[in-house]
């Protein structure tokens, strides 16, 4: 599988209600642990990146940078968005595998929690 795979799995996703959207949603849910996935646009702040990096590894959450925020913001069918969250692990696990991630390993852009 290759990255440009992602989108669509994200508006099953989304169609599904296991995403969250935006930086405040997602670190709330970060922060109580509801997502298993946390997907940051190439194109986020460095202290966004930093930021959301830091609570994902903190708390054991998966982290990857991905695409830009209209990318990521016309997968779930929504503006640009240069967070959003995973909340079902199936989902997530698929995304880590078309990305060519897994747990132990660090490939591309994943940052491993």
């Amino acid at each position: 599988m290759r990255p440009f795979d992602i989108p669509p799995l994200l508006g099953i996703a989304r169609k599904a209600g296991k995403v969250i959207a935006g930086q405040e949603a997602v670190e709330r849910a970060v922060l109580s642990k509801k997502v298993c996935l946390v997907i940051i646009s190439e194109d986020a702040s460095f202290n966004t990146k930093d930021k959301f990096i830091s609570i994902c590894k903190s708390r054991g959450i998966n982290c990857i940078i991905y695409g830009t925020s209209d990318v990521l913001g016309k997968s779930i069918g929504k503006e640009a968005r240069k967070i959003i969250g995973i909340t079902d692990k199936n989902f997530s696990k698929e995304i880590l595998r078309r990305l060519g991630a897994t747990k132990t390993t660090e490939v591309g852009n994943i940052v491993e929690s």
